[in-house]
Protein backbone atom coordinates (compact mmCIF):
# COMPACT_ATOMS: atom_id res chain seq x y z
CA UNK A 1 0.00 0.00 0.00
CA UNK A 2 3.01 2.23 0.02
CA UNK A 3 2.49 3.04 -3.61
CA UNK A 4 -0.58 5.02 -2.81
CA UNK A 5 1.54 7.76 -1.23
CA UNK A 6 2.95 8.87 -4.61
CA UNK A 7 -0.50 9.60 -6.02
CA UNK A 8 -1.18 13.32 -5.90
CA UNK A 9 -4.95 13.72 -5.47
CA UNK A 10 -6.43 16.04 -8.10
CA UNK A 11 -9.35 16.93 -5.84
CA UNK A 12 -9.55 18.08 -2.25
CA UNK A 13 -10.86 15.91 0.57
CA UNK A 14 -13.83 18.24 0.82
CA UNK A 15 -15.10 16.88 -2.51
CA UNK A 16 -15.15 13.34 -1.11
CA UNK A 17 -16.92 14.34 2.09
CA UNK A 18 -19.30 16.57 0.14
CA UNK A 19 -20.32 13.71 -2.16
CA UNK A 20 -20.47 11.03 0.52
CA UNK A 21 -22.21 13.09 3.20
CA UNK A 22 -23.91 15.94 1.37
CA UNK A 23 -25.02 14.21 -1.81
CA UNK A 24 -25.60 10.93 0.02
CA UNK A 25 -27.94 12.44 2.61
CA UNK A 26 -29.80 14.57 0.06
CA UNK A 27 -30.23 11.52 -2.13
CA UNK A 28 -31.48 9.51 0.84
CA UNK A 29 -33.99 12.21 1.82
CA UNK A 30 -35.23 12.41 -1.78
CA UNK A 31 -35.80 8.66 -1.95
CA UNK A 32 -37.65 8.75 1.36
CA UNK A 33 -39.80 11.67 0.19
CA UNK A 34 -40.87 9.69 -2.88
CA UNK A 35 -41.62 6.70 -0.66
CA UNK A 36 -43.69 8.87 1.70
CA UNK A 37 -45.68 10.31 -1.22
CA UNK A 38 -46.40 6.79 -2.48
CA UNK A 39 -47.67 5.73 0.93
CA UNK A 40 -49.61 8.93 1.59
CA UNK A 41 -51.35 9.41 -1.75
CA UNK A 42 -51.10 6.01 -3.51
CA UNK A 43 -52.09 3.95 -0.47
CA UNK A 44 -48.95 1.81 -0.46
CA UNK A 45 -48.56 -0.47 2.53
CA UNK A 46 -45.78 0.04 5.07
CA UNK A 47 -45.75 -3.46 6.57
CA UNK A 48 -42.76 -5.82 6.71
CA UNK A 49 -43.75 -7.59 3.52
CA UNK A 50 -43.76 -4.32 1.60
CA UNK A 51 -40.51 -3.25 3.25
CA UNK A 52 -38.62 -6.39 2.25
CA UNK A 53 -40.32 -7.74 -0.89
CA UNK A 54 -42.26 -4.73 -2.29
CA UNK A 55 -45.30 -7.08 -2.43
CA UNK A 56 -44.34 -8.40 -5.88
CA UNK A 57 -45.52 -5.12 -7.41
CA UNK A 58 -42.44 -3.67 -9.14
CA UNK A 59 -42.90 -3.25 -12.89
CA UNK A 60 -40.60 -3.91 -15.83
CA UNK A 61 -38.79 -0.55 -16.06
CA UNK A 62 -37.78 -0.35 -12.41
CA UNK A 63 -36.79 -4.01 -12.28
CA UNK A 64 -34.66 -3.79 -15.45
CA UNK A 65 -32.94 -0.71 -14.02
CA UNK A 66 -32.36 -2.62 -10.78
CA UNK A 67 -30.70 -5.47 -12.70
CA UNK A 68 -28.37 -3.00 -14.42
CA UNK A 69 -27.62 -1.13 -11.21
CA UNK A 70 -26.94 -4.24 -9.12
CA UNK A 71 -24.46 -5.56 -11.65
CA UNK A 72 -22.85 -2.12 -11.99
CA UNK A 73 -20.98 -2.33 -8.73
CA UNK A 74 -17.21 -1.86 -8.38
CA UNK A 75 -16.52 -4.84 -10.66
CA UNK A 76 -18.13 -3.11 -13.63
CA UNK A 77 -16.91 0.43 -13.10
CA UNK A 78 -13.42 -0.31 -11.81
CA UNK A 79 -12.39 -3.94 -12.25
CA UNK A 80 -13.43 -4.19 -15.91
CA UNK A 81 -10.94 -1.48 -16.88
CA UNK A 82 -8.25 -3.17 -14.78
CA UNK A 83 -8.74 -6.51 -16.53
CA UNK A 84 -8.65 -4.91 -19.97
CA UNK A 85 -5.46 -3.04 -19.11
CA UNK A 86 -3.74 -6.21 -17.88
CA UNK A 87 -5.06 -8.73 -20.45
CA UNK A 88 -5.86 -6.59 -23.47
CA UNK A 89 -8.78 -7.53 -25.70
CA UNK A 90 -9.10 -10.94 -24.01
CA UNK A 91 -9.84 -9.23 -20.69
CA UNK A 92 -12.38 -6.94 -22.34
CA UNK A 93 -14.29 -9.73 -24.06
CA UNK A 94 -14.23 -12.22 -21.20
CA UNK A 95 -15.49 -9.69 -18.70
CA UNK A 96 -18.15 -8.00 -20.83
CA UNK A 97 -19.56 -11.13 -22.51
CA UNK A 98 -18.80 -13.49 -19.63
CA UNK A 99 -20.58 -11.33 -17.08
CA UNK A 100 -23.63 -10.80 -19.31
CA UNK A 101 -24.33 -14.53 -19.60
CA UNK A 102 -25.12 -14.90 -15.90
CA UNK A 103 -27.84 -12.23 -16.02
CA UNK A 104 -29.47 -13.83 -19.05
CA UNK A 105 -29.38 -17.31 -17.54
CA UNK A 106 -30.67 -16.08 -14.19
CA UNK A 107 -33.86 -15.07 -15.99
CA UNK A 108 -34.73 -18.76 -16.23
CA UNK A 109 -34.14 -19.06 -12.49
CA UNK A 110 -36.42 -16.07 -11.89
CA UNK A 111 -39.19 -17.49 -14.08
CA UNK A 112 -39.10 -20.88 -12.38
CA UNK A 113 -38.98 -19.30 -8.92
CA UNK A 114 -42.05 -17.16 -9.64
CA UNK A 115 -43.96 -20.18 -10.95
CA UNK A 116 -42.96 -22.82 -8.42
CA UNK A 117 -42.94 -20.62 -5.30
CA UNK A 118 -45.11 -17.57 -6.07
CA UNK A 119 -45.70 -16.76 -2.38
CA UNK A 120 -42.10 -17.11 -1.19
CA UNK A 121 -40.58 -14.08 0.54
CA UNK A 122 -37.00 -15.20 -0.21
CA UNK A 123 -35.41 -17.86 -2.38
CA UNK A 124 -34.06 -19.50 0.78
CA UNK A 125 -37.59 -19.84 2.10
CA UNK A 126 -38.48 -21.85 -1.01
CA UNK A 127 -35.47 -24.12 -0.39
CA UNK A 128 -36.50 -24.64 3.24
CA UNK A 129 -40.02 -25.67 2.30
CA UNK A 130 -38.81 -28.08 -0.36
CA UNK A 131 -35.66 -29.60 1.15
CA UNK A 132 -35.87 -29.03 4.89
CA UNK A 133 -33.86 -27.33 7.63
CA UNK A 134 -30.37 -28.67 6.90
CA UNK A 135 -30.42 -27.51 3.29
CA UNK A 136 -31.88 -24.20 4.41
CA UNK A 137 -29.08 -23.56 6.93
CA UNK A 138 -26.34 -24.53 4.45
CA UNK A 139 -27.56 -22.09 1.82
CA UNK A 140 -28.24 -19.41 4.42
CA UNK A 141 -24.52 -19.56 5.23
CA UNK A 142 -23.66 -19.32 1.54
CA UNK A 143 -26.05 -16.39 1.13
CA UNK A 144 -24.55 -14.45 4.03
CA UNK A 145 -21.02 -15.25 2.83
CA UNK A 146 -21.63 -13.82 -0.65
CA UNK A 147 -23.25 -10.73 0.88
CA UNK A 148 -20.20 -10.15 3.09
CA UNK A 149 -17.77 -10.56 0.19
CA UNK A 150 -19.78 -8.42 -2.24
CA UNK A 151 -20.17 -5.56 0.25
CA UNK A 152 -16.44 -5.81 0.98
CA UNK A 153 -15.62 -5.35 -2.72
CA UNK A 154 -18.02 -2.42 -2.91
CA UNK A 155 -16.45 -0.57 0.01
CA UNK A 156 -12.86 -1.50 -0.88
CA UNK A 157 -13.27 -0.25 -4.45
CA UNK A 158 -15.23 2.85 -3.50
CA UNK A 159 -12.94 3.93 -0.66
CA UNK A 160 -9.79 3.31 -2.75
CA UNK A 161 -11.18 5.39 -5.64
CA UNK A 162 -12.08 8.26 -3.29
CA UNK A 163 -8.68 8.01 -1.63
CA UNK A 164 -6.67 8.20 -4.86
CA UNK A 165 -8.72 11.09 -6.28
CA UNK A 166 -9.24 13.18 -3.13
CA UNK A 167 -6.84 11.86 -0.48
CA UNK A 168 -9.74 11.09 1.87
CA UNK A 169 -9.16 8.43 4.52
CA UNK A 170 -10.19 4.95 3.38
CA UNK A 171 -11.32 4.09 6.91
CA UNK A 172 -13.59 7.13 7.05
CA UNK A 173 -15.02 6.34 3.60
CA UNK A 174 -15.71 2.73 4.59
CA UNK A 175 -17.99 3.94 7.37
CA UNK A 176 -19.47 7.04 5.74
CA UNK A 177 -20.45 5.56 2.36
CA UNK A 178 -23.08 3.24 3.91
CA UNK A 179 -24.59 6.08 6.00
CA UNK A 180 -26.99 7.50 3.43
CA UNK A 181 -27.78 4.01 2.15
CA UNK A 182 -28.87 2.84 5.58
CA UNK A 183 -31.06 5.94 6.02
CA UNK A 184 -33.17 5.51 2.89
CA UNK A 185 -33.21 1.69 3.05
CA UNK A 186 -34.19 1.78 6.73
CA UNK A 187 -37.16 4.07 6.06
CA UNK A 188 -38.12 3.21 2.49
CA UNK A 189 -37.41 -0.51 2.32
CA UNK A 190 -37.00 -2.47 -0.90
CA UNK A 191 -39.06 -0.04 -2.98
CA UNK A 192 -36.63 2.79 -2.24
CA UNK A 193 -33.72 0.66 -3.48
CA UNK A 194 -35.50 0.26 -6.81
CA UNK A 195 -35.97 4.02 -7.05
CA UNK A 196 -32.26 4.63 -6.45
CA UNK A 197 -31.44 1.88 -8.94
CA UNK A 198 -33.40 3.77 -11.57
CA UNK A 199 -31.28 6.92 -11.18
CA UNK A 200 -27.89 5.23 -11.02
CA UNK A 201 -27.80 3.65 -14.55
CA UNK A 202 -28.74 7.00 -16.07
CA UNK A 203 -25.77 8.66 -14.37
CA UNK A 204 -23.43 5.82 -15.43
CA UNK A 205 -24.56 6.06 -19.04
CA UNK A 206 -23.99 9.81 -19.16
CA UNK A 207 -20.52 9.45 -17.63
CA UNK A 208 -19.50 6.68 -20.04
CA UNK A 209 -20.68 8.73 -23.00
CA UNK A 210 -18.78 11.83 -21.86
CA UNK A 211 -15.57 9.88 -21.28
CA UNK A 212 -15.82 8.14 -24.66
CA UNK A 213 -16.38 11.43 -26.50
CA UNK A 214 -13.42 13.10 -24.82
CA UNK A 215 -11.17 10.13 -25.55
CA UNK A 216 -12.08 10.21 -29.24
CA UNK A 217 -11.37 13.94 -29.42
CA UNK A 218 -8.14 13.89 -27.40
CA UNK A 219 -5.04 14.62 -29.44
CA UNK A 220 -2.75 13.07 -26.82
CA UNK A 221 -3.99 9.57 -27.64
CA UNK A 222 -3.67 9.92 -31.42
CA UNK A 223 -0.55 8.38 -32.84
CA UNK A 224 -0.37 5.82 -30.05
CA UNK A 225 -1.85 2.98 -32.14
CA UNK A 226 1.36 0.96 -32.08
CA UNK A 227 1.54 1.13 -28.31
CA UNK A 228 -2.07 -0.02 -27.96
CA UNK A 229 -1.82 -2.87 -30.45
CA UNK A 230 1.49 -4.06 -28.99
CA UNK A 231 0.15 -4.23 -25.44
CA UNK A 232 0.36 -7.75 -24.03
CA UNK A 233 -2.89 -9.68 -24.18
CA UNK A 234 -1.86 -11.99 -21.36
CA UNK A 235 -3.35 -15.31 -20.30
CA UNK A 236 -6.96 -14.99 -21.40
CA UNK A 237 -8.30 -18.56 -21.23
CA UNK A 238 -7.78 -19.18 -17.51
CA UNK A 239 -8.99 -15.64 -16.80
CA UNK A 240 -12.19 -16.40 -18.69
CA UNK A 241 -12.95 -19.42 -16.52
CA UNK A 242 -12.33 -17.44 -13.32
CA UNK A 243 -14.62 -14.60 -14.50
CA UNK A 244 -17.40 -16.98 -15.53
CA UNK A 245 -17.35 -18.98 -12.29
CA UNK A 246 -17.00 -15.88 -10.12
CA UNK A 247 -19.88 -14.24 -11.98
CA UNK A 248 -22.14 -17.26 -11.56
CA UNK A 249 -21.34 -17.30 -7.85
CA UNK A 250 -22.03 -13.59 -7.52
CA UNK A 251 -25.42 -13.85 -9.28
CA UNK A 252 -26.87 -17.29 -8.57
CA UNK A 253 -25.78 -17.56 -4.93
CA UNK A 254 -26.47 -13.92 -4.04
CA UNK A 255 -29.90 -13.70 -2.44
CA UNK A 256 -30.29 -10.08 -3.56
CA UNK A 257 -30.82 -11.35 -7.13
CA UNK A 258 -33.54 -13.67 -5.84
CA UNK A 259 -35.13 -10.73 -4.03
CA UNK A 260 -35.43 -8.83 -7.30
CA UNK A 261 -37.16 -11.80 -8.89
CA UNK A 262 -39.57 -11.99 -5.95
CA UNK A 263 -40.19 -8.23 -5.80
CA UNK A 264 -41.00 -7.95 -9.49
CA UNK A 265 -44.48 -8.47 -10.87
CA UNK A 266 -44.87 -11.86 -12.61
CA UNK A 267 -45.30 -10.22 -16.01
CA UNK A 268 -42.05 -8.26 -15.56
CA UNK A 269 -39.71 -11.19 -14.92
CA UNK A 270 -38.84 -12.10 -18.52
CA UNK A 271 -38.50 -8.62 -19.99
CA UNK A 272 -36.56 -7.13 -17.09
CA UNK A 273 -33.62 -9.52 -17.30
CA UNK A 274 -33.55 -9.36 -21.08
CA UNK A 275 -33.51 -5.56 -21.17
CA UNK A 276 -31.30 -5.26 -18.10
CA UNK A 277 -28.61 -7.64 -19.39
CA UNK A 278 -28.13 -5.90 -22.71
CA UNK A 279 -28.37 -2.43 -21.18
CA UNK A 280 -25.63 -3.43 -18.72
CA UNK A 281 -23.52 -4.83 -21.58
CA UNK A 282 -22.90 -1.35 -22.99
CA UNK A 283 -21.56 0.17 -19.76
CA UNK A 284 -18.43 -1.98 -19.17
CA UNK A 285 -17.91 -2.23 -22.94
CA UNK A 286 -17.73 1.55 -23.20
CA UNK A 287 -15.44 1.87 -20.20
CA UNK A 288 -13.13 -0.99 -21.20
CA UNK A 289 -12.83 0.04 -24.83
CA UNK A 290 -11.82 3.60 -23.97
CA UNK A 291 -10.31 4.12 -20.54
CA UNK A 292 -8.06 1.04 -20.46
CA UNK A 293 -6.47 2.05 -23.74
CA UNK A 294 -6.10 5.61 -22.52
CA UNK A 295 -4.01 4.17 -19.67
CA UNK A 296 -2.00 2.03 -22.11
CA UNK A 297 -1.29 5.01 -24.35
CA UNK A 298 -0.59 7.68 -21.73
CA UNK A 299 0.81 5.81 -18.71
CA UNK A 300 4.42 6.35 -19.84
CA UNK A 301 3.94 9.96 -20.86
CA UNK A 302 3.94 13.23 -18.98
CA UNK A 303 0.14 13.36 -19.18
CA UNK A 304 -0.34 10.49 -16.72
CA UNK A 305 -1.30 11.89 -13.28
CA UNK A 306 1.14 9.63 -11.40
CA UNK A 307 4.88 9.66 -11.92
CA UNK A 308 6.33 6.27 -12.80
CA UNK A 309 3.36 4.99 -14.78
CA UNK A 310 0.87 2.41 -13.58
CA UNK A 311 1.87 0.70 -10.33
CA UNK A 312 0.85 -2.65 -8.86
CA UNK A 313 -1.14 -0.88 -6.15
CA UNK A 314 -3.21 0.93 -8.77
CA UNK A 315 -3.78 -2.30 -10.72
CA UNK A 316 -4.75 -4.44 -7.73
CA UNK A 317 -7.16 -1.81 -6.40
CA UNK A 318 -8.58 -1.08 -9.87
CA UNK A 319 -7.63 2.60 -9.83
CA UNK A 320 -6.83 2.82 -13.54
CA UNK A 321 -10.26 4.25 -14.38
CA UNK A 322 -10.13 7.41 -12.19
CA UNK A 323 -6.51 8.06 -13.18
CA UNK A 324 -7.27 7.65 -16.90
CA UNK A 325 -10.30 9.93 -16.57
CA UNK A 326 -8.10 12.56 -14.95
CA UNK A 327 -5.56 12.19 -17.75
CA UNK A 328 -8.08 13.08 -20.47
CA UNK A 329 -10.55 15.36 -18.63
CA UNK A 330 -8.60 16.77 -15.72
CA UNK A 331 -10.32 17.34 -12.39
CA UNK A 332 -13.74 17.14 -14.01
CA UNK A 333 -13.04 13.60 -15.20
CA UNK A 334 -11.93 12.51 -11.74
CA UNK A 335 -15.04 14.07 -10.16
CA UNK A 336 -17.34 12.38 -12.70
CA UNK A 337 -15.77 8.98 -12.05
CA UNK A 338 -15.97 9.17 -8.26
CA UNK A 339 -19.61 10.28 -8.50
CA UNK A 340 -20.33 7.29 -10.74
CA UNK A 341 -18.43 4.96 -8.42
CA UNK A 342 -20.21 6.38 -5.37
CA UNK A 343 -23.64 5.84 -6.90
CA UNK A 344 -22.65 2.35 -8.04
CA UNK A 345 -21.46 1.41 -4.57
CA UNK A 346 -24.47 2.85 -2.75
CA UNK A 347 -27.00 1.30 -5.14
CA UNK A 348 -25.51 -2.19 -4.92
CA UNK A 349 -24.91 -1.84 -1.18
CA UNK A 350 -28.59 -1.07 -0.59
CA UNK A 351 -29.61 -4.21 -2.50
CA UNK A 352 -27.27 -6.34 -0.41
CA UNK A 353 -28.33 -5.02 2.99
CA UNK A 354 -32.05 -5.27 2.20
CA UNK A 355 -31.49 -8.85 1.02
CA UNK A 356 -29.63 -9.59 4.24
CA UNK A 357 -32.45 -8.11 6.32
CA UNK A 358 -34.94 -10.23 4.35
CA UNK A 359 -33.21 -13.55 4.94
CA UNK A 360 -32.58 -12.81 8.62
CA UNK A 361 -36.23 -11.88 9.12
CA UNK A 362 -37.99 -14.50 6.97
CA UNK A 363 -35.42 -17.33 7.10
CA UNK A 364 -34.09 -17.24 10.66
CA UNK A 365 -36.25 -15.20 13.01
CA UNK A 366 -39.74 -16.05 11.78
CA UNK A 367 -39.37 -19.84 11.15
CA UNK A 368 -36.97 -20.74 13.99
CA UNK A 369 -37.23 -18.11 16.74
CA UNK A 370 -40.68 -16.54 16.74
CA UNK A 371 -43.15 -18.10 14.25
CA UNK A 372 -46.01 -16.01 15.64
CA UNK A 373 -44.24 -12.65 15.36
CA UNK A 374 -46.46 -9.76 14.34
CA UNK A 375 -45.64 -7.20 11.68
CA UNK A 376 -44.19 -4.69 14.16
CA UNK A 377 -41.74 -7.29 15.49
CA UNK A 378 -40.70 -8.34 11.96
CA UNK A 379 -39.97 -4.76 10.99
CA UNK A 380 -37.91 -4.29 14.16
CA UNK A 381 -35.81 -7.36 13.37
CA UNK A 382 -35.31 -6.28 9.77
CA UNK A 383 -34.18 -2.79 10.81
CA UNK A 384 -31.80 -4.17 13.45
CA UNK A 385 -30.23 -6.70 11.08
CA UNK A 386 -29.91 -4.09 8.34
CA UNK A 387 -28.08 -1.65 10.62
CA UNK A 388 -25.83 -4.32 12.14
CA UNK A 389 -24.83 -5.68 8.75
CA UNK A 390 -23.90 -2.20 7.49
CA UNK A 391 -21.60 -1.64 10.49
CA UNK A 392 -20.11 -5.12 10.16
CA UNK A 393 -19.46 -4.64 6.41
CA UNK A 394 -17.63 -1.36 7.01
CA UNK A 395 -15.49 -2.95 9.74
CA UNK A 396 -14.74 -6.00 7.60
CA UNK A 397 -13.70 -3.86 4.63
CA UNK A 398 -11.43 -1.81 6.90
CA UNK A 399 -9.77 -4.98 8.20
CA UNK A 400 -9.24 -6.29 4.65
CA UNK A 401 -7.74 -2.99 3.57
CA UNK A 402 -5.33 -3.03 6.52
CA UNK A 403 -4.25 -6.59 5.66
CA UNK A 404 -3.41 -5.67 2.07
CA UNK A 405 -6.26 -7.62 0.43
CA UNK A 406 -7.58 -5.75 -2.58
CA UNK A 407 -10.92 -5.62 -4.35
CA UNK A 408 -9.62 -7.72 -7.25
CA UNK A 409 -8.49 -10.48 -4.86
CA UNK A 410 -11.93 -10.71 -3.26
CA UNK A 411 -13.74 -10.77 -6.61
CA UNK A 412 -11.72 -13.76 -7.80
CA UNK A 413 -11.81 -15.49 -4.40
CA UNK A 414 -15.60 -15.64 -4.71
CA UNK A 415 -15.29 -18.28 -7.44
CA UNK A 416 -13.18 -20.51 -5.16
CA UNK A 417 -15.30 -20.44 -2.01
CA UNK A 418 -18.83 -19.98 -3.42
CA UNK A 419 -18.76 -21.36 -6.96
CA UNK A 420 -19.66 -24.82 -5.64
CA UNK A 421 -23.15 -23.67 -4.68
CA UNK A 422 -24.12 -22.57 -8.19
CA UNK A 423 -25.11 -26.01 -9.53
CA UNK A 424 -26.99 -26.98 -6.38
CA UNK A 425 -29.13 -23.86 -6.22
CA UNK A 426 -29.81 -24.03 -9.97
CA UNK A 427 -31.01 -27.63 -9.74
CA UNK A 428 -33.05 -26.84 -6.64
CA UNK A 429 -35.19 -24.35 -8.54
CA UNK A 430 -35.24 -25.93 -12.00
CA UNK A 431 -35.18 -29.70 -11.46
CA UNK A 432 -37.46 -32.19 -9.75
CA UNK A 433 -34.68 -34.82 -9.68
CA UNK A 434 -32.64 -33.48 -6.76
CA UNK A 435 -32.63 -34.95 -3.27
CA UNK A 436 -32.27 -33.21 0.06
CA UNK A 437 -29.06 -35.11 0.85
CA UNK A 438 -27.43 -33.88 -2.35
CA UNK A 439 -28.44 -30.32 -1.58
CA UNK A 440 -26.86 -30.11 1.88
CA UNK A 441 -23.73 -32.17 1.11
CA UNK A 442 -22.64 -31.36 -2.46
CA UNK A 443 -21.99 -27.63 -2.05
CA UNK A 444 -19.88 -27.87 1.15
CA UNK A 445 -17.85 -30.76 -0.33
CA UNK A 446 -17.26 -28.72 -3.48
CA UNK A 447 -16.15 -25.69 -1.44
CA UNK A 448 -13.65 -27.77 0.54
CA UNK A 449 -12.28 -29.29 -2.69
CA UNK A 450 -11.94 -25.82 -4.21
CA UNK A 451 -10.05 -24.40 -1.23
CA UNK A 452 -7.69 -27.40 -1.14
CA UNK A 453 -6.99 -27.15 -4.88
CA UNK A 454 -6.46 -23.38 -4.63
CA UNK A 455 -3.98 -23.53 -1.75
CA UNK A 456 -2.20 -26.69 -3.00
CA UNK A 457 -1.69 -25.18 -6.47
CA UNK A 458 -0.36 -21.99 -4.91
CA UNK A 459 2.10 -23.88 -2.72
CA UNK A 460 3.21 -26.20 -5.54
CA UNK A 461 3.76 -23.47 -8.14
CA UNK A 462 5.12 -20.62 -6.03
CA UNK A 463 6.50 -22.30 -2.92
CA UNK A 464 4.62 -20.10 -0.46
CA UNK A 465 1.07 -19.08 0.31
CA UNK A 466 0.37 -15.38 0.72
CA UNK A 467 -1.91 -12.69 -0.67
CA UNK A 468 0.23 -12.19 -3.78
CA UNK A 469 0.71 -15.85 -4.77
CA UNK A 470 -2.89 -16.86 -4.11
CA UNK A 471 -4.00 -14.03 -6.45
CA UNK A 472 -2.19 -15.57 -9.43
CA UNK A 473 -4.33 -16.91 -12.27
CA UNK A 474 -3.50 -20.64 -12.10
CA UNK A 475 -4.30 -21.07 -8.39
CA UNK A 476 -7.57 -19.21 -8.89
CA UNK A 477 -8.28 -21.32 -11.99
CA UNK A 478 -7.66 -24.56 -10.11
CA UNK A 479 -9.76 -23.43 -7.15
CA UNK A 480 -12.68 -22.42 -9.37
CA UNK A 481 -12.75 -25.59 -11.49
CA UNK A 482 -12.29 -28.25 -8.80
CA UNK A 483 -15.69 -27.68 -7.13
CA UNK A 484 -17.44 -28.10 -10.47
CA UNK A 485 -15.54 -31.31 -11.20
CA UNK A 486 -16.55 -32.68 -7.79
CA UNK A 487 -20.21 -31.77 -8.24
CA UNK A 488 -20.52 -33.11 -11.80
CA UNK A 489 -20.10 -36.70 -10.60
CA UNK A 490 -23.47 -37.80 -11.94
CA UNK A 491 -23.13 -41.34 -10.60
CA UNK A 492 -23.05 -40.09 -7.03
CA UNK A 493 -25.84 -37.60 -7.78
CA UNK A 494 -28.25 -40.31 -8.90
CA UNK A 495 -27.03 -42.71 -6.19
CA UNK A 496 -27.94 -40.12 -3.61
CA UNK A 497 -31.42 -39.84 -5.09
CA UNK A 498 -31.92 -43.60 -5.08
CA UNK A 499 -30.74 -44.05 -1.49
CA UNK A 500 -32.49 -41.03 -0.01
CA UNK A 501 -35.68 -39.94 -1.81
CA UNK A 502 -37.76 -37.19 -0.26
CA UNK A 503 -40.91 -38.26 1.59
CA UNK A 504 -43.78 -38.43 -0.87
CA UNK A 505 -41.60 -38.28 -3.99
CA UNK A 506 -42.63 -40.29 -7.01
CA UNK A 507 -40.31 -42.99 -8.32
CA UNK A 508 -38.65 -42.06 -11.59
CA UNK A 509 -35.58 -42.82 -13.69
CA UNK A 510 -32.88 -40.19 -14.33
CA UNK A 511 -34.21 -39.44 -17.79
CA UNK A 512 -37.88 -39.31 -16.85
CA UNK A 513 -39.35 -35.82 -16.95
CA UNK A 514 -43.01 -36.72 -16.92
CA UNK A 515 -43.60 -35.13 -13.52
CA UNK A 516 -41.95 -31.80 -14.34
CA UNK A 517 -44.43 -28.95 -14.21
CA UNK A 518 -47.11 -31.02 -12.54
CA UNK A 519 -47.68 -28.31 -9.97
CA UNK A 520 -48.08 -25.50 -12.50
CA UNK A 521 -51.44 -23.98 -13.23
CA UNK A 522 -53.00 -23.51 -16.65
CA UNK A 523 -51.32 -20.14 -17.16
CA UNK A 524 -47.90 -21.59 -16.35
CA UNK A 525 -48.45 -24.47 -18.77
CA UNK A 526 -49.55 -22.05 -21.43
CA UNK A 527 -48.28 -18.50 -21.73
CA UNK A 528 -45.35 -18.71 -19.32
CA UNK A 529 -44.02 -21.90 -20.88
CA UNK A 530 -44.06 -20.24 -24.31
CA UNK A 531 -42.16 -17.26 -22.88
CA UNK A 532 -39.62 -19.55 -21.25
CA UNK A 533 -39.03 -21.45 -24.50
CA UNK A 534 -38.66 -18.16 -26.37
CA UNK A 535 -36.21 -16.83 -23.80
CA UNK A 536 -34.07 -19.98 -23.91
CA UNK A 537 -33.79 -19.68 -27.69
CA UNK A 538 -32.62 -16.07 -27.35
CA UNK A 539 -29.96 -17.04 -24.80
CA UNK A 540 -28.65 -19.89 -26.91
CA UNK A 541 -28.48 -17.71 -30.02
CA UNK A 542 -26.58 -15.07 -28.03
CA UNK A 543 -24.09 -17.65 -26.76
CA UNK A 544 -23.65 -19.22 -30.20
CA UNK A 545 -23.07 -15.81 -31.72
CA UNK A 546 -20.45 -15.01 -29.05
Amino acid sequence: MADSSIVKPPLSQGVAYGIVLGFGIVFALTMNLITWISRRFLDESADANMQLTARNSVKTGLVAAAVVSSWCYAATTLNSVRLTYVYGFAGLWWFVAGATVQILLYAIMAIELKRRAPRANTILEALRIRFGTRTHIVFFVYGVAIQILITATLLLGGSAALNVTTGASTVAMNYLIPLGVVVYTYLGGHKSTFLSDYIHPWNSGQTVRSLANRCCQNNRIRGQGRVISDHAIGRGSDLGVVILVSGFGSVFVDTSCGQKAIAGAPTAVVNRYFFGAFAWFSIPLGLCATMSYVAIALSETEYWPVSGGVTSYQINNALILPLAAEAVMGKGGAAAVILMVFMAVTSSFSAEIIAHASIVTFDIYQPYINPTADDKRLRLISHASLSFFAIFSASFATALNASGISMGWILEFICVVLGAAVISITLAVNSAHVSSMYMYTAAPIGTVCGLVAWLATTKGMYGEVNVTTTFENWPMFAGSMRPFAAKFDCEHLFLTQAVQPRPGDKTFSPGDESDLGGDWDDVARGKDRILLSWYRRIIMSFLDGG
